[in-house]
């Protein structure tokens, strides 16, 4: 559904991640998008082809199912995504046997993420019923690794990619600053405990403050910095902007960063351990992946210098994908183990592949972008429910293309007038970030066969018709007054996304194929009459809904899809009891959304103020009625065929406080309108032939969401380049 009321809020200067300019280092062959992809791609089949033997919920499969994710979201193929589910469906969407310990709920990550994408609350339970138990007994014990099993706290630098996103993911998706509260405190708990303020790297325990290496450098591990990079950045993802503490992430962000590249050996790939490159020569790939991730999505989101962190970036991804044999393993991966190790081109886990995914999720960005100045566009969900295809409006960037940093891939997109529109899908409290820039050459038109559309339609008596992927609908026009005169809407059941309108018109007209009838894509079997229809709006006065005494006289297309589609109609003047009015309803239908934006104007010369109702026509074959709020819904049969059941629905925003009334056949919502301002509403309807509207109780719950979506819009931020 999409709402049009969306908060457009332009920040400048407000925050670090935004303004992106052109990359300033000449791109390898390893960094074109196709390559990345294609490379990517290899990686990603092998790993599924030989799957692994450790147990579903072990922490190697959480960072696998990290960089899966992230693949999956970004891959032109379902195959990765449900080959997560199915993970997910296996484990019955549970994490290890021990509560405590972060490396037995790494994998709640993915399934929260899975969650966001098809809002099945059973993925999510599990983990958060575990992380609520650890808040109502939380852990005691101190840092010191003083034997095996004290890790109920995250008393190991490894523990701050498996435990903390878990917790920053179900606080964004819940709304409940509980699991950010604890996050923070043991993040900080543990950074302090472990972090080297001199080094700038974090120490594997406490078992390694006083070790050395055979140069005398201390000890730190490259896999555990890796760790702790990939989960620094996946907890800036999901910190609020706000947040009092996020200054105290970045900052550590940055200062980890410039460590990085300032110990990053000239092949591209760290060490083992890093600060004894020449004790442990062979190049490390898990721990490398992470830190390749990490600085990308730095230069991505603006907190990394360019100029200064893309050429760590080329040597590390060139590096990364030497060490991918031919048929897609990935090699020189340390196995399992808590200190530095030597390793071969022959050794792999899981967990690399993960960091290597990772690595090439943030990579193609880059690629993406190359040679290319960008906005960047942040857009957050303040409501704790999911909004499916919210449309995004954006204002003097006309003509642009939009980049979703989330799946790597460009949107579809509309723009007209000084308005470039795009869609989102966002879960509860969830924030996406995307990029307004030009489209290469060498990446395909997102598909816009799926689509709104509107229509004057003479060949039918000059009806106008409008429709989107979900529903279809049309409004009579002059040539039909001989037989009917209504401003009622008629609803259309509607079973395929693609337009049908002017497929069911030429079938009609030079087939004489009725569409009345179903075959197969739907059907107009609505009844209108000389009443509201389907949700149309007219003057009520003396209860009673006083309808126009012509059809609409005129009609105006002001955009034509693809995401939205407008147009205008026009009424001749008219008595409405006491009162002479003439309206000019303007109607907006966006895609994916079941409802029509409506804006009515009406003109009166005897009054300042109107009474006006919008409603639904009343049938002798249906009582089943709905109100709530600012809302009222019906759910009737198809009318003279058994083609099932129709919805149709009313809603109002909290700026106008409608009130219920039965009247005139008609159910409806009243109110006094000053007849200086326009009344907007919202009104359409539903096929039970749609799985999402098997019953009436569903098209309920939709009109429910619709109504919190209105009531609670995103919020949009952006910022220009410099």
């Amino acid at each position: 559904m999409k709402v049009h009321i969306v908060a457009l809020i332009v920040y400048c200067g407000l925050f670090s991640g935004c303004a992106i300019s052109k990359t300033s280092t000449p791109l390898p062959p390893e960094m074109k998008p196709g390559q990345v992809q294609e490379m990517m791609t290899r990686v990603a089949d092998w790993q599924l082809d030989h799957p692994s033997r450790h147990a579903l919920t072990d922490w190697t499969h959480g960072a696998l199912f990290a960089g899966m994710t992230a693949w999956a979201q970004m891959a032109d193929s379902d195959t990765y995504e449900q080959a997560l589910i199915e993970f997910g469906n296996r484990s019955n969407w549970r994490i290890g046997r021990r509560r405590f310990h972060a490396d037995d709920y790494c994998v709640g990550q993915m399934y929260i993420d899975m969650y966001k994408l098809h809002a099945k609350p059973e993925m999510i339970q599990p983990i958060r019923s575990n992380l609520d138990y650890i808040l109502e007994h939380p852990p005691t014990s101190e840092l010191e690794m003083v034997q095996e099993g004290n890790q109920d706290r995250w008393n190991w630098c490894d523990a701050l990619f498996m435990g903390p996103p878990v917790w920053a993911k179900l606080a964004r998706v819940t709304g409940d600053e509980k699991y950010l509260a604890y996050m923070n405190k043991e993040w900080w708990a543990t950074t302090d405990f472990l972090y080297d303020k001199d080094e700038h790297l974090y120490y594997r325990d406490s078992r390694y403050f006083d070790r050395r290496e055979a140069n005398g450098e201390k000890v730190f591990w490259s896999r555990g910095n890796g760790w702790v990079f990939g989960g620094l950045v996946r907890v800036l993802e999901q910190l609020p902007d706000d947040y009092p503490d996020r200054q105290r992430y970045e900052t550590l962000f940055k200062q980890m960063a410039a460590k990085l590249i300032e110990i990053q050996p000239e092949e591209g790939l760290w060490h083992s351990s890093l600060l004894d490159p020449v004790g442990f020569p062979s190049i490390e790939a898990s721990g490398s992946g992470f830190y390749c991730y990490g600085l990308a999505w730095g230069i991505n989101r603006g907190y990394l210098d360019e100029k200064t962190y893309l050429p760590a970036v080329i040597k590390a991804w060139t590096g990364l994908v030497g060490c991918v044999h031919p048929d897609g393993k990935l090699g020189y991966v340390q196995p399992i183990g808590a200190d530095p190790r030597h390793v071969n081109a022959d050794q792999t886990e899981i967990y690399g592949v993960g960091s290597f995914l990772l690595a090439g999720s943030e990579v193609y960005k880059i690629a993406i972008r190359d040679g290319q100045d960008v906005t960047t566009v942040t857009v957050t969900n303040p409501g704790l429910f999911f909004r499916n295809s919210e449309t995004i409006e954006l204002e003097d960037v006309s003509g642009q293309d939009v980049f979703d940093l989330q799946t790597n891939k460009f949107l579809l997109t509309q723009s007209f007038e000084d308005q470039l529109l795009f869609q989102a899908d966002l879960a509860p409290g969830d924030k996406k970030s995307f990029w307004v820039m030009d489209r290469p050459d060498d990446i395909p038109e997102p598909d816009s066969t799926v689509r709104t559309f509107c229509r004057f339609i003479p060949e039918r008596s000059d009806d106008f018709g409008w429709e989107n992927d979900k529903t279809a609908y049309r409004m009579y026009g002059p040539a039909l007054e001989w037989e009917t005169i209504t401003c009622g809407i008629d609803a259309w059941g509607k079973s395929v996304p693609y337009p049908i309108i002017d497929k069911f018109m030429r079938d009609y007209t030079e087939k004489n194929i009725p569409y009345h009838e179903d075959h197969g894509e739907g059907a107009d079997f609505y009844k209108v009459g000389n009443t509201l229809g389907c949700g149309a709006m007219a003057p009520f006065v003396d209860e009673k809904v006083c309808l126009s005494n012509h059809n609409f006289s005129e009609w105006k297309v002001i955009a034509n899809g693809p995401i939205r589609s407008i147009f205008e109609l026009t009424y001749k003047p008219w008595k409405a009891g006491s009162y002479t009015v003439s309206e000019t309803k303007q109607i907006s239908i966006d895609l994916g959304s079941n409802l029509n934006r409506i804006e009515c104007r009406y003109s009166c010369e005897d009054a300042e103020t109107l009474p006006v109702a919008a409603g639904i026509i009343l049938r002798e074959t249906s009582d089943q009625t709905w109100t709530r709020d600012q809302s009222i819904a019906y759910w009737l049969p198809a009318d003279g065929h058994d083609y099932g059941m129709l919805g149709c629905g009313v809603v109002f925003g909290s700026e106008f406080q409608p009130k219920i009334e039965t009247a005139d056949s008609h159910l409806l919502l009243t109110l006094n309108q000053d007849v200086s301002e326009p009344v907007v509403y919202y009104s359409g309807s539903c096929w039970d032939k749609n799985a999402e509207f098997s019953s009436f109780e569903k098209w309920q719950d939709y009109l429910k969401n619709f109504k919190a979506r209105l009531d609670v819009p995103v919020k949009v931020k952006t910022e220009k380049m410099n």
